[in-house]
């Protein structure tokens, strides 16, 4: 369960800040795990952009009535990993930040084995 900080009285998403509090090495380390998670290295294109559709609805206050909390940090979790910041493109599966953790990995193990 995500446990998000938030001071809305209605309950929203503030989807211009951080779930966890970024002052502590805790609240870096549970955003960078989240960020990165490798279960979503390859969620479909399509699934994504479902994500940022949703995600532009919230931020204009229209998304679909019966939208959970839940489906909002989703989606925000898949947006953020897939999508680039600044321009908001998609970025191939080996750009995004979901691929950083397995991509390492084989790119070390190759360079190790072929000393």
């Amino acid at each position: 369960m995500i446990k998000v900080v938030t001071k809305d009285t209605d309950n929203r998403v503030d989807l211009d800040k951080p779930l966890w509090d970024q002052s502590t090495f805790l609240g870096r380390f549970k955003h960078f795990a989240w960020i990165t998670d490798s279960r979503t290295c390859l969620t479909s294109t399509t699934e994504l952009n479902k994500a940022k559709a949703l995600i532009e609805d919230y931020r204009d206050g229209k998304e679909p009535k019966g939208t959970t909390r839940e489906e909002v940090i989703y989606a925000r979790k898949l947006y953020e990993s897939a999508f680039h910041p600044d321009s908001g493109e998609l970025q191939n599966v080996f750009g995004r930040m979901s691929f950083q953790v397995p991509g390492g990995m084989l790119l070390t193990g190759a360079m190790l084995q072929f000393y």
